[in-house]
């Protein structure tokens, strides 16, 4: 999805809306992007069990989880997005959906793995914490620090320094690496 994402009361949300799904209807067809780099260090194939791709975008990180073996979810607020990954996920077992996870959050622990990329939405990270399984992983990597060129200039949709780290405190930490621009972390639910 996007790298925003805050709530409905805000005016500024349906215009995000707009914005997103014209940015995915304009990529339709195009080449997805690379797998994220953190993804495919810490979870390879074979795998059991459910994985989430929150905020999917265009899908590639969700389709290399189905690949890996996991029974997937990819949940997007863009129905273009999921409309051109669900012909890709022809084969692999992927359920792609339109669905807000602020208005429809993860259920708890109802997934082993759950992967985030360039989102940003505060009031749902305990209940990443809740939606993973016993020994479960998630992978979240995003935006933080000030605007410096590149990704979302509101503050809101970027990370301040260590808020992910406390935010899954509650998680034993893999890896954590947080520079001027950029925060990327892997934490496991203890069993």
């Amino acid at each position: 999805m996007s790298t925003e994402g805050s709530g409905h009361g805000d005016p500024r949300h349906a215009d995000r809306q707009a914005r997103w799904q014209a940015r995915y209807t304009e990529l339709s067809g195009s080449a997805l992007p690379p797998v994220h780099d953190l993804l495919q260090a810490w979870v390879r194939a074979p795998q059991q069990g459910t994985a989430l791709d929150l905020a999917c975008g265009r899908g590639q990180d969700a389709l290399y989880l189905a690949r890996c073996g996991y029974v997937t979810e990819a949940w997007d607020t863009a129905e273009a997005a999921i409309a051109a990954l669900r012909p890709l996920a022809d084969g692999v077992a992927l359920h792609a959906e339109v669905r807000d996870v602020l208005r429809a959050p993860p259920k708890e622990q109802s997934y082993d793995c759950i992967h985030v990329a360039n989102f940003m939405a505060r009031p749902i990270f305990s209940r990443l914490v809740a939606a993973l399984r016993s020994g479960g992983l998630l992978v979240y990597a995003t935006w933080c620090g000030s605007y410096r060129g590149r990704g979302p200039r509101d503050p809101d949709f970027r990370a301040g320094p260590g808020e992910l780290a406390t935010a899954f405190a509650a998680l034993t930490c893999l890896y954590y690496q947080e520079d001027e621009e950029r925060v990327a972390g892997v934490w496991r639910r203890p069993q």
